[in-house]
């Protein structure tokens, strides 16, 4: 193991309810982990918890988890909303004390625009795709105080001695996400997916005005398109969704809309950045592209899906962090070489120790190795709440074999 590597657990707050802080560290630093990535804004969801014994947790839809400073938001920003935050920060100022007694890393892991609770009480918010209607799970990154809300909210995190900022979902999410028990009884394509969900809010056609564009000629183009889909079948079943069938499908404007997300999501990274520069805070992007296509061995060439500009991105940020759970071992070398080759950013890997994707502790530790040897120097691991003990005893010997 190098020297200069870092290896961190994604975790759970409810975990510091359980066990106090020291006990939880020490366990960690015990196994070879040098810090933590707390989830301090996140979805709901229900997990079947092990590390602290058998527990069924329900999470908070859009919860944050400490006491939000609302002087770091402007006035015209989204604000965390009564009842989704803790009363006081009793639980974190532990958390961070004990990191610093510790000397371990303390990193603040965010969800920041899949968000059931704010996109609810702020519909006009929320992606809103041709028929107008709105997702109210994803709030779109084009709207004005949506963005102010991001700004402010990374504003807060970088001020409460956090090493580095975790930054997910600051992006499009797609049709097939963010709702629970959802209810599509239609074969459906990738290019419908992808059509039914486009967002044609005002904030996003009104970028899109600015730069030239025609939002209602190109609205117009996509109803019809999904005109057949929606009375009688997809015609494109079996076609791949990419940028240049759209394009046969929709014409050259297509490109420019796609061009406006991928400004519009950019610039949103780049206000966070300069939040997080000028507290002296590292920004690590949670990179989604290799769940697009695990066989992929270039995922950043579905970056675009997510209204991403993998480059530009990888521009602004300190980290660019791929999520490496679904990808083959013997793809490893390949899928990471296409990353450093893409970016200027340092590439990390995150994986998970668990089943479906991984499923011995040999598997594990020739994933690290893997990784280590491809120039990787940070590891983080996903997510200690849920992993058996047995999981946190692979992750030591796959740090020590790495």
């Amino acid at each position: 193991m190098d020297s200069r590597s870092s290896f961190n657990a994604f975790v759970f707050a409810q975990t510091f309810n359980r066990q106090e802080p020291k006990v939880v560290l020490a366990e960690l630093q015990g196994a070879g982990l040098t810090g933590i990535n707390l989830a301090l804004n996140y979805h709901s969801s229900r997990d079947f918890l092990l590390r602290q014994g058998p527990h069924l947790e329900y999470l908070q839809e859009g919860f944050h988890y400490y006491f939000p400073n609302f002087s770091s938001y402007n006035e015209s920003a989204i604000k965390p909303a009564q009842g989704s935050y803790y009363e006081n920060n009793l639980l974190l100022d532990l958390i961070s004390e004990e990191t610093r007694r510790v000397d371990f890393d303390l990193n603040a892991w965010c969800v920041y625009l899949h968000n059931f609770n704010l996109g609810s009480r702020n519909p006009t918010a929320t992606v809103t795709n041709v028929y107008g209607n709105q997702f109210l799970s994803e709030l779109c990154p084009a709207h004005p105080a949506v963005r102010e809300y991001a700004i402010g909210l990374s504003r807060d995190l970088c001020s409460r001695g956090i090493k580095k900022l975790l930054v997910e979902s600051v992006r499009f999410h797609g049709l097939m996400h963010g709702e629970h028990h959802e209810r599509f009884f239609l074969q459906m394509s990738k290019i419908t997916e992808f059509l039914l969900y486009l967002c044609f809010c005002n904030s996003c056609t009104t970028e899109f005005s600015k730069r030239g564009g025609d939002p209602e000629a190109l609205r117009n183009k996509v109803k019809f398109a999904l005109d057949n889909f929606i009375n009688e079948s997809d015609s494109w079943l079996g076609l791949k969704l990419s940028i240049t069938t759209l394009q046969e499908i929709l014409g050259s404007e297509i490109l420019m809309y796609l061009s406006s997300r991928e400004a519009t999501v950019t610039s949103l990274y780049a206000e966070i950045c300069k939040v997080a520069q000028a507290s002296g805070v590292q920004v690590q992007f949670l990179d989604p592209s290799t769940l697009q296509d695990k066989d992929s061995l270039h995922p950043l060439d579905d970056a675009w899906l997510a209204g991403h500009d993998a480059k530009a991105i990888g521009n602004l940020v300190d980290i660019f962090e791929p999520i490496f759970f679904e990808t083959k071992l013997s793809d490893i070398a390949q899928v990471v070489s296409h990353f450093q080759k893409e970016l200027t950013s340092p590439v990390a890997a995150a994986v998970s120790p668990m089943y479906p994707y991984i499923s011995n502790k040999a598997e594990l530790v020739e994933k690290v190795a893997g990784l280590l040897a491809c120039d990787i120097k940070q590891v983080d691991f996903y997510l200690l709440d849920v992993m058996r003990k047995r999981d946190l005893v692979w992750i030591t010997e796959a740090i020590t074999a790495g």
